[in-house]
């Protein structure tokens, strides 16, 4: 490799804290694919909140660290036993459970299974937004949730990352879908999608579910809220399903309507999945990108440099919908 290819710029972190713990280092050596690996020079990167619970120490890692498990760039260099891409190759990249080197980085060592060829028509920005909230969306419908054609299912932050996935997912199994959101950019979004879309905040909210939802109630609820379940139970119909995806609280729980309607409530994390059914959701990603039935909403994109200002508007309560990117190009 050429002398300036020998390292490269990463966002690194020593100790857990406040975003200012982040910084630059231009001077990290680029890893090196080790058999039937690839080396990605990475375009772009999606960025999600467990990057900031680790940040913070709350998942802990020893340092220093790289975060980041989803990004988009071009295959740079590919080692015997790679098949199914080549040099060039434009890719996403979903690398699953965080490591100690993520996508917070200008290259990345991927395998195989972490790669997803990007169509032409889907930029860096895009396909950067897809691995983690694609995946959350993608294992609680499908596998958790069993969810089938006919079905009615309710996605509740339905103008988030997960969310907007959610809805195109649904839509595309032939499911009748409502999409509830808090206000009007991510309702209109909502719409747009193909789904029937409601505010939270309306006073009737759960009389209007029912009218959308029909008689036999909703089937499956994608929930983003712990403290929405008891309002769930009340919504769904019988033998209805719910998988919580986030946000634990402390919820008091009608176990009567539980038992009659033979309800399943179900907590989901998008990185404990098993070799086989990752393989399915693999498979989810690679059939939606080459049938063009998703399409990634970028929200804002960032500089190397903004990384703290990201990190703290990840958290931060967000009017608009979509993914927020981090621009390495």
């Amino acid at each position: 490799m050429a002398e300036h290819h020998r390292h490269m710029k990463a966002v690194l972190f020593d100790k857990p804290g406040h975003a200012d713990v982040l910084r630059i280092d231009p001077h990290v050596p680029i890893p090196k694919p080790g058999p039937g690996q690839l080396l990605v020079r990475v375009h772009a990167v999606g960025l999600n909140k467990v990057e900031v619970f680790i940040r913070e120490g709350m998942i802990p890692f020893p340092g220093p660290v790289i975060l980041g498990t989803d990004g988009a760039g071009v295959v740079e260099e590919v080692t015997h036993g790679v098949s199914d891409f080549r040099k060039g190759d434009r890719v996403a990249i979903y690398s699953r459970a965080p490591s100690m080197t993520g996508t917070y980085a200008e290259y990345f060592v991927a395998s195989p299974d972490m790669l997803f060829h990007l169509p032409e028509n889907m930029t860096f920005h895009q396909g950067a937004g897809l691995g983690t909230p694609f995946m959350t969306a993608y294992s609680n419908i499908v596998i958790h949730g069993a969810v089938k054609f006919g079905d009615i299912v309710l996605i509740n932050g339905a103008s988030g990352g997960v969310g907007l996935f959610a809805i195109e997912i649904a839509n595309a199994l032939g499911c009748k879908v409502i999409g509830v959101a808090g206000h009007e950019t991510g309702l209109s979004l909502i719409s747009q999608k193909g789904a029937i879309a409601i505010s939270y905040k309306d006073p009737d909210f759960v009389k209007k579910v029912k009218v959308a939802a029909g008689p036999k109630g909703v089937d499956f609820i994608l929930e983003t809220t712990a403290k929405n379940v008891p309002k769930d139970i009340e919504i769904l119909g019988k033998f209805g399903r719910v998988c919580l995806i986030g946000a634990p609280s402390h919820e008091t729980v009608d176990f009567d309507m539980v038992l009659m309607k033979e309800l399943t409530i179900k907590g989901t994390q998008a990185t404990s999945v098993t070799p086989e059914q990752y393989r399915i959701m693999k498979a989810g990603l690679d059939k939606a990108l080459e049938e063009g039935s998703i399409n990634p909403i970028v929200e804002k994109v960032y500089t190397i440099d903004q990384i703290a200002q990201a990190h703290n508007d990840l958290m931060a309560p967000r009017s608009t919908a979509g993914k927020l990117i981090l621009d390495l190009s």
